[in-house]
């Protein structure tokens, strides 16, 4: 199996993050790779439910495993020979987090993972670990932005 992760300093709260997490809708407006990004059996993400994904050229179905809100969320994409898992992690942010600063205090901390399996996984993983690298930097973008739209300040009339 190999791994790759990216944490991040969100600049919002906790919960704000979480649902920017949940909403994979906004994928295709805040991921400019995502074209299709859909949850199929229900906007509520619940173990056992699909999210329909289509990153550039890549189509794939995963299967969310694990809810527990507002913490952790992961989904499982499995092949012949091959599986990835992505899991997310939402905390409040701590002066021990690399990049902290006083502005940051009571904001959400990110943390994107994805694990490759398997033994085509595993080689696709080791041959390309810059696109897989990819994959987690665009979700985590995507994330972010999608994080930032949802703590906006509303527009004044």
């Amino acid at each position: 199996m190999r791994n790759f992760e990216l944490g991040k300093i969100l600049p919002c709260t906790p919960d704000e993050a979480w649902s920017a997490v949940i909403d994979f809708r906004s994928r295709t407006i805040h991921g400019p790779a995502y074209r299709r990004s859909d949850l199929p059996d229900g906007p509520e993400p619940r173990p056992g439910n699909r999210i329909e994904l289509q990153i550039g050229r890549d189509k794939f179905t995963s299967l969310i495993t694990a809810v527990q809100q507002p913490e952790t969320f992961s989904h499982r994409t499995v092949g012949p020979g091959f599986s990835v898992e992505f899991s997310y992690r939402v905390r409040l942010c701590s002066d021990a987090d690399s990049g902290y600063t006083s502005d940051d205090h009571g904001n959400a901390h990110l943390t994107v993972q994805s694990e490759y399996g398997g033994w085509l996984g595993t080689l696709i993983a080791r041959l390309r670990p810059g696109a897989c690298h990819r994959y987690v930097s665009g979700e985590l973008a995507a994330i972010e932005s999608a994080s930032k739209s949802v703590s906006a300040e509303p527009v004044a009339d």
